[in-house]
């Protein structure tokens, strides 16, 4: 997508953290967050990832014990990953991960319908963000959970509770096949064939998943 905040560099095989390389063959974590008012991708190795809110431990990281780096703030999603033994290979799309992708849409947000129009620009109700953090801008948050709503329903992660209208928009409501006490009031914007075809692509981008 032309948005700013839909472009995203790829990551170097290179702790963000540490600055050590990510060896041909290693594990490695691929984050999703948002940084200067776009999505950034950023890596980790196994030994500086620190899964918790502030530190915990790294039972995956053979020898390294507990990790002390906070985990950033942020972070929609996160993998963990291995670099192709090719060195100079392209990085390979994942297959389908509905708890990545899952965990992404539960980071955005759940915006509710019976919010007014002014409101839902001046704060994204659910989002578990304090009032002023940087974030995705709201009409780029309804885009991409409208779509993400479309693929975990089709996986059946989502299931259809039925639909309303209000507040000029049309919601559809949701609750987790798993955690059913999880439920969701999404907007659906409106978007033209050409315009969900390019929010989906992004998604795959950003989780750099086949979608």
């Amino acid at each position: 997508m032309k948005d700013k905040a839909y472009q995203i560099a790829t990551a170097e095989h290179r702790c963000c953290c540490c600055e050590v390389e990510i060896t041909p063959g290693g594990d490695f974590y691929s984050t999703v967050c948002f940084l200067d008012e776009e999505f950034a991708r950023r890596t980790y190795c196994a030994s500086c990832w620190a899964p918790g809110d502030d530190t915990a431990d790294d039972s995956d990281s053979p020898g390294t014990g507990k990790s002390t780096v906070p985990r950033p703030a942020n972070i929609f999603a996160y993998w963990r990953t291995r670099r192709p033994e090719d060195a100079d290979a392209d990085a390979v799309k994942i297959r389908f991960d509905p708890q990545v992708v899952l965990e992404f849409f539960r980071g955005l947000g759940n915006e509710a319908a019976g919010q007014d129009a002014g409101s839902r620009e001046a704060r994204e109700e659910g989002s578990g963000e304090p009032d002023g953090q940087s974030g995705p801008s709201e009409s780029q948050r309804r885009d991409l959970r409208f779509v993400l709503s479309l693929l975990l329903m089709r996986k059946k992660i989502l299931l259809l509770d039925g639909t309303m209208v209000r507040a000029g928009y049309e919601w559809l409501l949701f609750h987790e096949r798993l955690e059913s006490d999880r439920t969701y009031e999404i907007a659906n914007p409106d978007l033209s064939e050409g315009e969900l075809e390019q929010v989906r692509d992004a998604i795959g981008e950003l989780l750099q998943m086949q979608v």
